[in-house]
């Protein structure tokens, strides 16, 4: 999902959307050939072996042991929580997978390995998920109390009076003040470029030579980067729902916010042409007109749900979350949660929306919220904003021409990252990855969270590359439901052969 924070951005993070542009990767220390280290002071860390315990879901897991700071051996180490799941036929190697995020634990989906990916490549892949440093296991970025999670994630996603905005702003602060007060030594090493460093230690550590790799979302960033830093060790790399590395922050925000626009008007054609829509309308500007009323309406009248409130803010986050996935179930669950909040029982939206950002009903978040910390803390290293509250004001106006709902929303977020406690780092160029060979790129033609131009605009900027989409509605492609793209997917995994040529699939599922 987007810039980081407050109510609609939260949830950009859990569903495994991207936040900002990244770090940029700084001078590889290796010459991409091989686990060779130029510099010796990493020799350690590149000849160490995994140690592979029994854990949950049939899994192994194991600890990695990175440098705290890339330009500075000497300031330590800190550990990535790795875990796997053995192949189970005549072995390949690792494909390595980041869900995306950031904030997405990849440890997490190691026991659900076979929603992923498909079984044939289950019988050639040990399937290796880690969490990235900041995330899950991996000495995690703590910034927020479950307590003001909740307030954050309440807050006016479009602050209007001089209070409003004042007290958005101090949202912020809250957020930018806990991160440093509870994770002071970490907070400046939590980069994208760490990460893919990171991901070299992890790759040699796996005894593999090339890196395999799946990543989604956020993930494509990741994989991108490490193919442009580290080229020649870079494998069979298949990138899904992209965001390219280069893209300035300004325009991630935007771009979001208009492929959520278009997410949304596509679910009300949806809905109207169906037999249980909640919707009133006759055709899609009336629809959209409605579900914008209602979050009007709970901005000033919020319903009661036992000790909590259904705000404007909460309900616009649950609406953004079930536009997601509409193949497993999103868009009739929608259907039923925005019935309820127009008959005034603000009940489901609320329990929608827990589900999704892994709050139980106690108000204990999962991983004390850390999906969430983490999201901003890295999306902030990544790429700090510099946008002033004037500024903000005036994109927030502007992106509502174009994208009404969810405009504002993105634009406000980018307060979050102004006067971040430490410096951003440098933004990467664009991802060519000359010498990679060819990279598989996978879009649909309607995702929410990183639209199709983007999926076009890296596969253009690649040395070699494919680009696989297909025509339909949802966040990411591959083992969604179309047998084009899991066919393309799965041989080159496999056999390490691409598409002669950009594919375009026709049979986008059905729901």
């Amino acid at each position: 999902m987007s810039k980081p924070v407050l109510a609609v951005i939260a949830g950009l993070s859990t569903a495994l959307l991207v936040g900002c542009t990244s770090a940029s990767a700084p001078e590889p220390s290796f010459d991409g050939s091989s686990a060779e280290p130029r510099d010796l002071a990493l020799a350690e860390y590149y000849d160490q072996e995994l140690q592979w315990d029994e854990c949950a879901g049939g899994a192994q897991c194991a600890d990695l042991r990175v440098p705290l700071d890339y330009d500075d051996v000497t300031a330590g180490d800190i550990t990535i929580a790795v875990s796997r799941l053995p192949a189970s036929g005549e072995r390949r190697g690792s494909l390595v997978f980041n869900p995306g995020g950031p904030g997405g634990s990849g440890v997490e989906f190691v026991p659900y390995a076979s929603s992923t990916v498909s079984p044939a490549v289950l019988r050639k892949y040990d399937f290796v998920g880690f969490d990235p440093r900041g995330v899950g296991k991996s000495e995690p970025i703590d910034c927020l109390t479950d307590e003001q999670t909740d307030q954050v994630l309440a807050a006016d996603t479009d602050p209007q009076t001089d209070e409003e905005i004042a007290e958005y702003q101090a949202d912020t602060q809250l957020i930018a003040k806990g991160c440093e007060k509870n994770s002071a030594d970490l907070l400046a090493h939590v980069d994208s470029a760490s990460v893919v460093n990171d991901m070299d230690i992890l790759r040699a550590a796996l005894g593999d030579p090339k890196l395999d790799y799946l990543g989604k979302s956020y993930g494509s960033k990741l994989g991108a980067m490490y193919a442009n830093t580290f080229p020649l060790s870079t494998g069979r790399m298949v990138l899904d729902g992209i965001l390219p590395p280069d893209l300035p922050s300004e325009e991630i925000s935007q771009g979001q916010a208009e492929g959520f626009e278009d997410s949304l008007r596509r679910y009300v054609e949806w809905c109207l042409a169906g037999s249980n829509c909640p919707l009133t309308a006759t055709d899609v500007d009336g629809g959209v007109q409605e579900i914008q009323q209602l979050f009007d309406q709970l901005n000033n009248e919020p319903l009661p749900v036992d000790d909590r409130e259904l705000t404007g803010g909460l309900a616009m986050q649950a609406v953004l979350y079930y536009l997601y996935f509409p193949f497993a179930g999103d868009w009739d669950r929608l259907n039923r949660g925005l019935a309820e909040a127009f008959a005034g029982n603000g009940r489901p939206l609320v329990t929608m929306l827990d589900e999704r950002i892994e709050r139980d009903s106690a108000g204990n978040y999962k991983n004390n919220g850390n999906s969430y910390d983490a999201f901003v803390a890295i999306t902030c290293l990544d790429d700090g904003s510099e946008a002033t509250t004037a500024e903000v004001a005036k994109r927030a106006e502007e992106w509502a021409e174009t994208a009404p709902t969810f405009g504002p929303a993105l634009a406000w977020s980018e307060l979050v990252c102004l006067n971040w406690p430490v410096p951003s780092v440098e933004s990467p160029g664009k991802a060519e990855a000359v010498g990679a060979g060819t990279i598989l790129v996978v879009s649909t033609s309607h995702d929410p969270a990183t639209p199709l131009p983007w999926a076009e605009q890296l596969a253009a900027d690649l040395a070699d590359s494919r680009l696989v989409v297909v025509d339909a509605d949802g966040h990411t492609a591959y083992q969604n439901g179309s047998a084009c793209v899991d066919r393309a997917v799965n041989e080159f995994l496999l056999t390490g052969t691409p598409p002669a040529e950009n594919v375009i699939c026709e049979d986008g599922w059905d729901f």
